[in-house]
């Protein structure tokens, strides 16, 4: 890792986030205790977002005929720093209305828009940075979504790649595809 950047950094970052019901509340608290200068929110730049054809998710989600299925990818920021970069395939009609437009034609991150419903994530797999440098089987299929999403740095720039799922009252809502830039651990 980068000579501002240690595994421990990481390491903590893994738990921080495991403490927090959405990486957009994680990455606030995050940021505002270690750079709280450079801003007072996370900021999204919306890259996308648009139905999804059910044939080109390929992810843990239980898609159900007829139901519309949202892919929206996105650059979450602090101050003007990219911190993370995710891909969020989301179920629009488990949500209110309102939330679903401010969804699809605002700019707010998917954990501020969805936080009224007071969602919980559920870690599926979590890679590091120095576990892509390694390689092997394990992390061929992140590599693959960095890929195939065809939006996002490449992956030497990222020192964690978490796959999630995010439920609310019970009811599936989304799986979300968060990968972390080492600009958040140079904080």
């Amino acid at each position: 890792m980068g000579n501002n950047m240690s595994a421990a950094g990481v390491t903590a970052f893994q738990q921080f986030l495991q403490d927090h019901d959405t990486a957009t509340a994680a990455i606030a608290a995050w940021c505002r205790r270690n750079r709280p200068a450079s801003a007072a929110d996370v900021s999204v730049t919306v890259l996308l977002d648009r139905e999804a054809d059910p044939q080109d998710y390929d992810g843990p989600l239980q898609v159900s005929a007829g139901e519309p299925l949202r892919c929206r990818r996105v650059l979450l920021k602090w101050g003007e720093q990219v911190v993370s970069e995710a891909e969020n395939w989301y179920f629009p009609r488990r949500l209110p209305v309102a939330m679903q437009a401010a969804l699809t034609h605002g700019n707010q991150p998917f954990g501020v828009v969805v936080s009224a419903l007071l969602p919980r994530r559920t870690t599926i797999a979590m890679h590091t940075g120095d576990d892509i440098q390694r390689g092997g089987k394990a992390i061929e299929g992140c590599l693959a979504e960095l890929e195939k999403a065809a939006v996002f740095s490449p992956p030497g720039a990222f020192v964690l790649h978490v796959t999630a799922v995010m439920e609310a009252s019970g009811v599936v809502l989304a799986e979300l595809r968060e990968h972390y830039r080492r600009e958040l651990m140079a904080f």
